[in-house]
């Protein structure tokens, strides 16, 4: 054995001739698990693929169905009848009055039935002012057929006759109710409702939850995708249009995942309503998952057949979670998804609506594209997905048909096993004394082969025994001292690669670091489309000179750093601060189409920290914000000691609007008002005086 270790690499490969006469095994071994591994992986995803096309088939008739049956109840004469006589019914109580105590019981409702279901499924604290209606008809609607009504808050379909109602549309009610009811049950839906399409009012809601006799246009509705359905039929001229509301946390429904089929009321040539009916949400979720019979249908025990909306997040029932809740919470929270969508899907008892799909396939699906690709899933792990789109109407969605890769390649594995026993056994009849010989003189490679694959894959602590003193034993010892070399260089490397990245990280954004690795020492680019925020802050120098100047530069420290927190909590990148005065940009590193709507929400943010300083540092401090959206130049100013900077009339106009005195203010541009829309409380416009310019004109966003 002590001679066998001084022989050479020459003559140890001598018996490295012995496995020649494999060579032939070998190949054919590999060729027949390759051809099996192709046949069995075709099979796996055709298999998925048609179930994913199956599913998408019977979704896309059942849609259809609900579009025909919206569509024909429109126009059928009932709706017609109930349509007009209340609406007549409702303008008929505009001089309708309660008694206090019966306004009273209708406040009670709210804050003793409704609000405390209500937060059973949500995970902010709703305010019950909101929801109390003001207007007089709702006020006396809402008390007769909601308030007074005996029935609990899920069953409140169940009353036909509200005896203490003394007006027509009593009777009305009694006529028609049952007929809606019994439509209701026949197809399923969860509610039915008739929407006055002059202004909105819902004049009937079969199920009687809080939205109804309130209006979509002014009410505590207003805001739901219902509403903006309602008011895109309000000038239909085509009997036979439709809209689909897409599923959402509907309020009325206690929070829970609700959509709805809308369609126009003609009498004769004339729009008078609309027809809303509420999506029949359990149908859709047994096609999907199949009555939880996932194994029967090809599924296996983990894959499964979901629905993902435009906002990446599910519109159907998630099998892990109808299976085992508990484990899949957990899951979820291992993962780090945000407290608020775990506790809302808590909350709720599913994943409709809140859940994101934040994938290559669901994005690809959404797109309107179908195919099969391997990629993670929600729950990060690798599966094989079949993806394609459904449509009707505006409404798009994403079919995914998923299992899980270690399921679905199962076997494939078992298969190239048996390929390989059967090939090791016939290998080891034909050559067992060579292998007795090799395994000894290939076991010193092995072990550096070993070390090679850990030092590649990033262990920078390896060493390899040295049994021998041939040429393995002598490359051995060179590996050992490479690596000792390596570890000690690479720890040196990484300490500082740390140091540097700290460094750049708290000066220049993500996209500038991008650049600089690449060679642009000035990362210089050009942003076509950013928000950017300018804010100076007021009175810093009277405070300054009140508390002296080591008290002013704390308190403005602490105020920066809430700044920063606040930014980094809305996506907001700060760009620079110059004494009392914050320079930020939405928009720049990272690609966010709502930048606007974030800045908006950033300068409200910032004017609460701003506002607590008068309480936590006795500093009678307010902000002056501009806000502009448009093009920006963007780049590293200086060589040794450098910072980044932002230029162009997007940031010189943004700090135009940032003045002004006393009170805190936020001013925006007519770009940023275009972009945000509704969504914010606004005033104006007001000529701003720009030097060497024309005027713009500004509106001040409420705080």
């Amino acid at each position: 054995m002590f001679g066998f270790n001084r022989l050479s690499i020459q003559s140890k490969m001598i018996l490295l001739l012995l496995l020649v006469a494999l060579s032939a095994l070998a190949v054919m071994a590999w060729i027949g698990y390759v051809t099996g591994k192709s046949s069995l992986e075709k099979s796996v995803q055709n298999q998925l693929k048609g179930i994913q096309v199956a599913k998408t088939t019977a979704l896309k008739t059942r849609l259809e169905s609900l579009r025909d049956q919206v569509v024909s109840m429109s126009d059928s004469s009932i709706v017609l009848e109930g349509m007009k006589s209340f609406a007549k019914a409702y303008d008929d109580l505009e001089q309708a009055s309660l008694s206090p105590e019966q306004s009273q019981q209708v406040q009670d409702f709210y804050t003793k039935t409704f609000i405390p279901k209500l937060k059973e499924h949500i995970t902010t604290e709703p305010l019950v002012e909101q929801y109390i209606p003001s207007n007089p008809i709702s006020n006396y609607l809402q008390y007769h057929y909601v308030a007074a009504n005996p029935h609990p808050y899920e069953s409140k379909s169940l009353l036909i006759d509200a005896p203490g109602d003394m007006s027509s549309y009593r009777a009305i009610h009694e006529q028609l109710h049952p007929s809606f009811a019994r439509a209701a049950k026949i197809f399923g839906f969860e509610d039915i409702l008739l929407i006055d399409s002059r202004n909105l009012n819902i004049v009937y809601s079969y199920a009687k939850t809080s939205e109804f006799a309130t209006s979509l246009e002014t009410g505590p509705y207003s805001n739901t995708k219902l509403a903006r359905k309602a008011r895109e039929l309000q000038s239909a001229q085509d009997r036979d249009a439709y809209k689909i509301a897409d599923f959402e946390a509907y309020r009325p429904s206690l929070g829970l995942p609700m959509a709805f089929a809308l369609s126009p009321i003609f009498d004769g040539s004339k729009i008078i309503g609309i027809l809303a009916l509420q999506f029949p949400v359990d149908s859709f979720n047994l096609l999907m998952t199949g009555g939880g019979k996932w194994r029967e249908e090809g599924l296996g025990e983990t894959g499964e057949c979901y629905l993902v909306g435009p906002d990446l997040t599910m519109r159907s029932r998630s099998r892990f979670m109808m299976t085992n809740p508990k484990s899949f919470l957990s899951e979820l929270r291992e993962m780090n998804v945000p407290p608020p969508i775990v506790n809302q899907i808590e909350k709720q008892g599913n994943v409709l609506g809140v859940l994101p799909v934040e994938t290559k396939p669901a994005r690809e699906a959404l797109n309107g594209e179908s195919g099969i690709m391997e990629d993670y899933d929600y729950r990060r792990k690798k599966v094989i997905s079949a993806y394609g789109p459904i449509e009707l109407d505006s409404l798009r969605w994403g079919v995914l048909a998923e299992i899980d890769a270690d399921e679905a390649y199962g076997p494939i594995r078992s298969f190239g096993r048996k390929v390989l026993m059967t090939a090791c056994a016939m290998a080891l009849l034909s050559s067992l004394l060579a292998l007795l010989f090799s395994n000894w003189m290939i076991r010193p490679l092995r072990q550096l082969i070993e070390g090679a694959r850990r030092l590649g894959s990033g262990e920078t602590d390896v060493q390899v025994p040295v049994a021998t003193k041939d040429e393995f034993g002598e490359l051995g010892t060179v590996f050992n001292n490479m690596s000792r070399s390596i570890k000690t260089q690479t720890d040196k490397l990484e300490q500082q690669i740390r140091e540097n990245e700290e460094l750049l990280g708290s000066i220049l954004p993500a996209s500038a670091i991008a650049q600089r690795r690449e060679g642009d020492e000035r990362a210089s680019q050009q942003f076509t489309d950013v928000s950017v925020f300018f804010a100076e802050l007021i009175g810093l120098e009277d405070f300054s000179r009140e508390a002296g100047e080591s008290r002013a530069l704390s308190v403005l420290g602490d105020l920066i750093g809430s700044l920063d927190e606040a930014a980094e909590k809305f996506g907001i990148e700060k760009v620079k601060t110059i004494g009392g005065a914050y320079l930020a940009v939405c928009g720049l590193s990272v690609t966010r189409p709502d930048h606007a709507r974030r800045m908006a929400q950033f300068a409200q943010e910032v004017v609460r920290i701003v506002a607590h300083s008068h309480r936590d540092f006795k500093a009678e401090l307010n902000v002056a914000i501009g806000i502009n959206s448009g093009p920006v130049v963007g780049g590293v100013v200086g060589r040794r000691k450098f910072l980044y900077d932002l230029w162009g009339d997007t940031v010189t106009i943004a700090k135009k609007l940032a003045v002004g005195k006393g009170a805190s203010s936020i001013r925006v541009t007519q770009s940023v008002r275009d972009r945000i829309g509704d969504q914010f409380q606004l005033e104006g416009p007001v000529q701003i005086e720009l030097e060497g310019r024309s005027p713009i004109e500004a509106w001040q966003v409420s705080t």
